[in-house]
């Protein structure tokens, strides 16, 4: 419902990959010593009556596979001198209506050829994962691959005795640590690098003559889409490079566009201008605010951007989620904004500059983008904050549970109105549903007039499994 409305055009690439309908495997291939992750690394899903479907690993060496209940999937591991692995998934016998919410995560570690390595141990599976129904969950049969897990590190120990010079240096250990703390931390890194990367082009526009300045831009927003069309389609922490990209491409053609009708605008005299046309440049490309204090902090305007859009999707997830008909009141969210927007670019322009529409524009900065989510945010919180009509009740049948590797999170959709529609409540209230389940969704219109889902309550089917 709002999945697509809380992100806007700013950040889809966020979602890339994240939501399933099918049990999905998903890791890192690493070095064994190192921890590095295994760039080139080919892994290959393998099931009865299907194609086996192939990743080749990229330098983060992330893969991810997905599959249905009912089948037995065979995970091989695969590189250039180093020991092939494998590993099997057994769903043979998950019910159906767990397919939706199940998910393991692998990293697997190759190793070199090593002394000792028998036939035995190779053609064994690293592990074996398959249904348990008591727990109502995928469980390792850690009684049989834990002693195959202890086998290969005395082999690989032995090795390093043997190999000196393949001992992890501190530059390496430092290397793999680092990497853990950047797929941990990839969103933030991500919009860490779009505030360096204002900062710097900012800094550039200010300086740098008009050619030079549009070349930068262009190679910058060159560059930007060449890297969104590399990676998007890629897992783990490379689809935050991505979205880097893609806000990278955004904001440079942001500019971009500026420099060419409002830079170009400015070049020439206007009869209605008593300005010389270089101090009329100058006055485009500095901050409106003539304070050094306003020159010294133009910082502030990323970060108010980054505060909009986490104030969006906060506002999104218990708010939006569940508003019925979301893109009419977003609408009226955004032209609020656009109109405040304006007026801020109106206050802002010098007296110098109202006279030309198009020079005013780019006074307006960031609140373009600000105040239009600020408006949608606004607008959700005080329509189920006021709320202006009694509740009404249905059940609504649930339709799909997904489960996305960001944050852990399950998503649930019920059918509502003929639609499936996404429903944000409490994780105890997710993890107990099923397919077979149903949903007690009493309804409230807000003040402004859109119905939001108020309050939820399990409706369990009678064959739910217990």
């Amino acid at each position: 419902m709002w999945a697509t409305v809380r992100l806007g055009a700013l950040m889809p690439l966020l979602l890339f990959g994240m939501e399933v309908s099918a049990i999905r495997v998903e890791g890192f291939v690493r070095d064994a010593f190192t921890r590095l992750p295994f760039c080139g690394a080919v892994v290959t899903l393998e099931r009865a009556q299907a194609e086996p479907a192939r990743v080749v690993t990229r330098i983060d060496g992330h893969y991810r596979f997905e599959f249905q209940a009912g089948e037995r999937a065979v995970i091989r591991f695969a590189a250039d001198d180093r020991v092939a692995r494998y590993v099997v998934f057994d769903a043979t016998d998950v019910p159906r209506e767990w397919t939706d919410v199940l998910e393991a995560k692998l990293d697997m570690r190759l190793y070199p050829r090593m002394e000792g390595l028998d036939s035995t141990l190779i053609a064994a599976p690293a592990g074996t994962c398959a249904w348990d129904p008591a727990d109502e969950n995928m469980v390792w049969d850690m009684d049989r691959s834990a002693p195959l897990t202890e086998r290969w590190r005395t082999l690989g120990e032995q090795h390093l005795v043997d190999h000196p010079e393949l001992h992890t240096t501190p530059l390496q250990s430092w290397a793999a640590n680092t990497f853990d703390l950047l797929a941990d931390w990839a969103l933030f890194v991500s919009c860490a690098l779009i505030w360096l990367l204002y900062l710097a082009l900012n800094r550039a526009i200010r300086t740098l003559g008009s050619g030079p300045r549009l070349l930068l831009l262009l190679a910058f927003l060159a560059g930007s889409i060449a890297l969104v069309v590399d990676l998007a389609t890629a897992t783990g922490p490379l689809r935050l490079l991505a979205f880097f990209g893609l806000m990278s491409a955004l904001l440079s053609g942001v500019l971009l566009l500026a420099d060419l009708l409002v830079g170009g605008t400015a070049l020439h005299r206007s009869a209605k201008v008593d300005a010389d046309p270089m101090e009329e440049e100058q006055l485009l490309f500095e901050d409106p605010d003539p304070s050094p204090r306003s020159r010294s902090s133009s910082w502030w305007q990323v970060a108010a951007f980054f505060a909009g859009v986490f104030t969006l999707i906060f506002e999104g997830r218990y708010g939006l989620e569940n508003t019925l008909g979301v893109w009419s009141l977003a609408v009226k969210g955004v032209v609020l904004g656009l109109l405040a927007a304006a007026g801020v670019a109106w206050i802002r322009s010098p007296i110098v500059l109202r006279a030309h529409p198009r020079l005013m524009i780019w006074s307006g900065g960031v609140w373009w983008f600000l105040l239009p989510m600020l408006g949608v945010a606004s607008a959700s919180f005080i329509n189920r904050s006021f709320p202006a009509e009694p509740e009404q009740c249905q059940v609504w049948p649930v339709e799909e549970i997904t489960r996305t590797s960001r944050r852990d999170r399950i998503k649930v959709r019920v059918s509502w109105a003929g639609e499936r529609e996404r429903l944000e409540m409490p994780r105890a209230i997710k993890e107990k549903l099923t397919t077979l389940d149903s949903l007690r969704c009493c309804t409230r219109t807000g003040l402004l007039g859109h119905p939001f889902v108020a309050r939820i309550e399990p409706v369990r089917s009678p064959h739910h499994p217990s």
